[in-house]
C-alpha cells in the first residue's frame, strides 16, 4: 500500500508541476503558489474533518513548520520551472529531494534490504539520467548554474517537508498538511501585498492552470502522508520522487519537448527502481 500511495504521488506531483510550470510562464511566481495554494488549503479543509482520528497541538506545529520547508521548495520549483526546461528542472529537483530523506532515514535507523538499496541507488541513478538528456532538448531559457542551484533549494525544501511530515502520527492525518498550507499561503500573500500585487489574476493569466496545479499538488501530498506512514521514509520519498518522469512526458506530448536516448534510458531504469524497492 505504501508504495502504491508514493507511486500515485508521482503520478500527481508530476502533473502539478507540468501545471505549475506553465501558469509560471504567464504569471508571477508569487501569484502561482499564493492561488494553487490557497486551492489547496480548501480541498485539504473540506476532507480533514472526515479522515482524521483527533487532531494534536504538536502535529498541527510540524505542519506549520513543514509550511516553511514547503514553500521555499514550490517557489523556488515553480520560479525555475518558468525560465528552464521542464525537462530539467524536474528532476534536478527531485534528487535533492530524495537524497536527503534517504540519508536521514538510514541515519536514524531504518534497515534496508539488498533489494531496497538497490532499488534506491537505481531510482536516484533514473533520476540524473532524466535530467542529464537537457542539451538537444527544446528549451524555454537556458541552464545555468544559478537555475541548477534554484533547483537544489527546491529539492531540499522538499526534503525537508517530508522528513518533518515523517514526525507526525496517523492518526492526525491530513491535519499536518492544513497547517503546512496555512503557513505557505499566508507567507506567499503577505509578500505579494508587500509587493504591491493582486492576487487576483489579470488578463491572460491562466485561473483554471493554477487551480489545476494547486489540487494536484494537495492531492499528491496528501498520497506521501499517507505513505510515510505505511513505510519507510527512504523508500517511499525515492518512489514518491520518480515525479519528474510524468512530467517530462507530459512535456514530451504536451508541449513537444523532445525525449533523448538518455532521459528514455532513465524512465527504464526509474521502472527497473520500482520493481526492485516493491519486490523487496
Amino acid at each position: 500500500m505504501a508504495a502504491a500511495l508514493a507511486l500515485l504521488s508521482a503520478v500527481l506531483f508530476g502533473a502539478g508541476d507540468f501545471f505549475g510550470g506553465a501558469a509560471s510562464r504567464r504569471s508571477p511566481v508569487l501569484v502561482v503558489v499564493a492561488i494553487s495554494h490557497l486551492v489547496g488549503l480548501v480541498l485539504i479543509l473540506a476532507v480533514a474533518p472526515w479522515m482524521a482520528d483527533e487532531i494534536t497541538w504538536q502535529d498541527f506545529t510540524y505542519g506549520l513548520g513543514a509550511g516553511v520547508f514547503g514553500i521555499v521548495g514550490i517557489g523556488c520549483l515553480y520560479h525555475a520551472l518558468g525560465r528552464g526546461p521542464m525537462a530539467v528542472v524536474a528532476p534536478v529537483t527531485a534528487v535533492s529531494n530524495a537524497a536527503l530523506p534517504v540519508l536521514w532515514g538510514i541515519g536514524f535507523g531504518e534497515r534496508l534490504s539488498g533489494l531496497h538499496i538497490a532499488g534506491v541507488l537505481i531510482g536516484l541513478g533514473a533520476i540524473v539520467l532524466i535530467s542529464r538528456g537537457y542539451s538537444s532538448i527544446s528549451q524555454v531559457g537556458a541552464v545555468t548554474a544559478g537555475l541548477l542551484a534554484e533547483c537544489l533549494v527546491a529539492g531540499i525544501g522538499f526534503g525537508g517537508f517530508f522528513i518533518i511530515m515523517d514526525l507526525t502520527a496517523e492518526a492526525t492525518t491530513p491535519w499536518p498538511l492544513v497547517g503546512a498550507r496555512i503557513v505557505s499561503s499566508s507567507i506567499a500573500i503577505l509578500l505579494l501585498i508587500r509587493m504591491r500585487r493582486s492576487i487576483i489574476p489579470r488578463s491572460g493569466e491562466r485561473l483554471g492552470v493554477m487551480v489545476s496545479a494547486g489540487i494536484l499538488d494537495m492531492a499528491g501530498n496528501l498520497a506521501i502522508l499517507m505513505a510515510v506512514h505505511r513505510g519507510l521514509l527512504s523508500l517511499v520519498v525515492v518512489l514518491g520522487s520518480l515525479y519528474p518522469a510524468s512530467t517530462v512526458l507530459l512535456a514530451r506530448y504536451v508541449l513537444g519537448e523532445k525525449m533523448t536516448r538518455t532521459q528514455v534510458v532513465g524512465l527504464v531504469l526509474a521502472l527497473i527502481a520500482v520493481t526492485s524497492i516493491v519486490s523487496g
